[in-house]
């Protein structure tokens, strides 16, 4: 090996960066600079290696150097590159300034203020509204509840004592007005017609009054006296007659007026009087009453007693009569 070749081999060892081709063929001086430098107006960048058909190095890459020319390019595309963001950015904002919020955009356009005297002029159509509802329910409500008590009256929710197909019975009463009715024979002539009413239709709990067909006593006054189904302690009685409306005449002045109710444990006791009361004849036609004092004892006999009725002098009806209460223990 000459002197030459061992000196390349040094500098190459000593410099990791040179080049063993560039080295054994003179390129680096003897202090390990190379032969042409272009520190003055150069500066070695390394790019991504490629392969080349040309020139290689030993690792299989070509060294790449830019010129001075390459390095003004890019300063210039650095530039132009800047001032695009430049001009890029206050146009954004001018855009973002420009949209108006989501909120406007959906939401139709509605006056943000309004003055007191409007809110209270609305307020107070509504309130004169909702007031005007309340009552035309509370009326609905009072009339179906007219009708619900007409059509189920409070005498047919509670036990009946004084009920004939139970085995209550009548044990004596007033004597019965005779009453004629007029009928067709099948020649076409009127005949009147004496009826026989007997008191017991007084109890057989008729779900409906029909007009005519009732128990009638001469005069104002007059009494009928039940035997009760079952020993009970009573707590209310119900009287019947037709109301003024299922009458033809539009008057019910045959119906009992004040009447008191008395009771007995046994035939040989004393009556013990349970209460007095006042039909009214413009009430419902089955009216129901509440002893004041419904524990004075337990009651197997019932009677009615009628001290007036509501203007007939030749008569009075009674259509029905019930006993409500507890059966006794």
């Amino acid at each position: 090996m000459n002197l030459t070749c061992f000196v390349s081999l040094f500098l190459f060892t000593v410099m990791p960066q040179g080049s063993l081709r560039l080295a054994a063929n003179g390129y680096y001086h003897d202090d390990g600079q190379p032969v042409i430098s272009y520190k003055e107006n150069t500066y070695r960048v390394f790019r991504r290696q490629r392969q080349t058909n040309g020139l290689r190095s030993e690792g299989g890459t070509k060294d790449v150097f830019e010129t001075p020319s390459d390095q003004r390019s890019s300063s210039l595309s650095t530039r132009k590159t800047l001032v695009f963001f430049l001009l890029l950015i206050p146009l954004c904002f001018g855009l973002l300034q420009w949209i108006p919020p989501q909120s406007n955009i959906s939401s139709p356009s509605v006056p943000l203020e309004l003055s007191d005297s409007t809110i209270a002029v609305d307020m107070k159509t509504r309130y004169e509204e909702l007031m005007k509802q309340l009552k035309e329910q509370q009326e609905e409500l009072l009339w179906l509840k007219k009708k619900i008590n007409h059509l189920l009256p409070k005498a047919d929710m509670l036990s009946n004592f004084a009920l004939e197909s139970l085995g209550a019975c009548v044990l004596k009463s007033s004597e019965p007005f005779p009453t004629e009715t007029e009928r067709l024979t099948s020649f076409g002539r009127r005949v009147r017609q004496r009826l026989a009413v007997t008191p017991s239709v007084v109890i057989q709990g008729q779900p409906h009054l029909i007009p005519g067909h009732c128990w009638a006593f001469a005069g104002q006054q007059g009494h009928v006296s039940i035997a009760l189904s079952h020993q009970a302690a009573i707590s209310h009685v119900t009287l019947g007659h037709i109301s003024k409306a299922s009458s033809s005449t539009g008057s019910i002045s045959s119906a009992p007026k004040e009447f008191s109710v008395y009771g007995r444990k046994n035939l040989d006791d004393e009556n013990i009087h349970l209460g007095t009361f006042l039909y009214d004849e413009d009430g419902d036609s089955l009216q129901t009453f509440k002893l004041l004092d419904h524990k004075k004892g337990v009651f197997s006999y019932v009677t009615l007693q009628v001290h007036s009725n509501w203007g007939m002098p030749e008569y009075t009806c009674l259509y029905s009569f019930r006993v409500h209460g507890k059966l006794a223990d």
